[in-house]
C-alpha cells in the first residue's frame, strides 16, 4: 500500500508538470479548432460523407494522442537529471524502481487525459456533423489507451539510453512506421534463405505492435461490430507483458545510471 502511495505522489507530480508545460492546454486548443473547422463544414452538410468524417476523426484523435504520449515520456528521466530534481527524491525512502514506475504512471495518466479531452471534444464535432455514433468508438478508444500505454512505456525506455531528442525521433517512427516495418520485415524473410527467416520473424516480433491496437478502420466505418472479446484480452495480456519488459529495461540502465 505504501508503494501506491508512492507512485501515486510522483504521478500527480507528473500531471502538475504537464499542466504547468500547457501540454493540456494545447491540447484543449486543438480541440477547440476541431470543433470550430467542424461547425464550420457541419453548416454545409456531410450526407453520404460520414464515412470519410469519422475515419478523419479518428486520425485526429490517433495522432494528436501519439504525439502527446511521445513528447510527455521522452523528457521525464532526462529532465529529472539535468534539471538535479532527482537528487531530493532519491533522498527519500524510495528506490528507483519506485521512481520510474511513478514516472510512468504519471506519463499514461496525462496521456490519457489527453486523449479523453480529444475524444470527448471530438465526440461533440461529430454530433455537429450528425454522424451516428456506433459503440464500437468505446471499443476503438479502449484499444487506443491500451495501445498508448506501451508507447509510453517504449518512449521511458528508449529515454533512459538515449537523449531525449533521440527517444522522441526514434519513438515517432517506431509509432508511425509500424505497419511499414512489419510488412518490410515479412517481405525481406519471405525472400531471404531458410536461415535467415527466423532472424527477421524475431526482429519482427521484438519491435512494438502499435497496429494491432488501432481499430480505427473498423470505427470508421458504418454498421461494423466490435471485436470479440478474446482478442481484447489478447491485446490486454501483450500490453501488460510488453510494457513490463520495456521498463524492466529502463530499470536495469537507470539502476546502474550514475546521478
Amino acid at each position: 500500500m505504501n508503494k501506491i502511495r508512492i507512485w501515486k505522489a510522483i504521478g500527480r507530480g507528473v500531471l502538475l508538470e504537464s499542466v504547468r508545460r500547457k501540454d493540456l492546454w494545447v491540447i484543449a486548443i486543438l480541440g477547440m479548432i476541431i470543433i470550430l473547422a467542424a461547425s464550420m463544414l457541419g453548416f454545409f452538410g456531410v450526407r453520404g460523407l460520414e464515412v470519410f468524417v469519422k475515419d478523419l476523426a479518428v486520425t485526429v484523435l490517433g495522432i494528436f494522442s501519439t504525439i502527446v504520449a511521445i513528447l510527455t515520456s521522452s523528457r521525464l528521466l532526462p529532465d529529472e537529471i539535468r534539471n538535479r530534481t532527482l537528487y531530493p527524491l532519491l533522498a527519500r525512502p524510495i528506490t528507483r524502481m519506485d521512481l520510474l514506475l511513478g514516472k510512468f504512471f504519471g506519463a499514461v495518466a496525462a496521456t490519457w487525459i489527453g486523449f479523453l479531452m480529444l475524444a470527448a471534444l471530438t465526440a461533440v464535432a461529430l454530433l455537429i456533423f450528425h454522424v451516428q455514433f456506433e459503440w464500437v468508438m468505446i471499443q476503438y478508444m479502449v484499444l487506443k489507451m491500451m495501445g498508448l500505454v506501451v508507447l509510453c512505456a517504449v518512449t521511458l525506455t528508449l529515454s533512459a539510453y538515449m537523449t531525449p531528442q533521440a527517444a522522441a525521433t526514434m519513438s515517432f517512427v517506431l509509432a508511425f512506421g509500424s505497419v511499414m516495418f512489419e510488412q518490410g520485415l515479412l517481405m525481406a524473410g519471405n525472400s531471404a534463405g531458410k536461415g535467415m527467416r527466423p532472424i527477421f520473424a524475431t526482429v519482427s516480433d521484438i519491435l512494438p505492435q502499435y497496429h494491432l491496437f488501432d481499430e480505427g478502420s473498423r470505427a470508421a466505418n458504418i454498421g461494423w461490430g466490435s471485436a470479440p472479446i478474446w482478442v481484447v484480452l489478447a491485446l490486454g495480456t501483450y500490453m501488460i507483458f510488453y510494457s513490463g519488459a520495456m521498463i524492466s529495461m529502463a530499470w536495469s540502465k537507470f539502476r546502474k545510471q550514475a546521478i
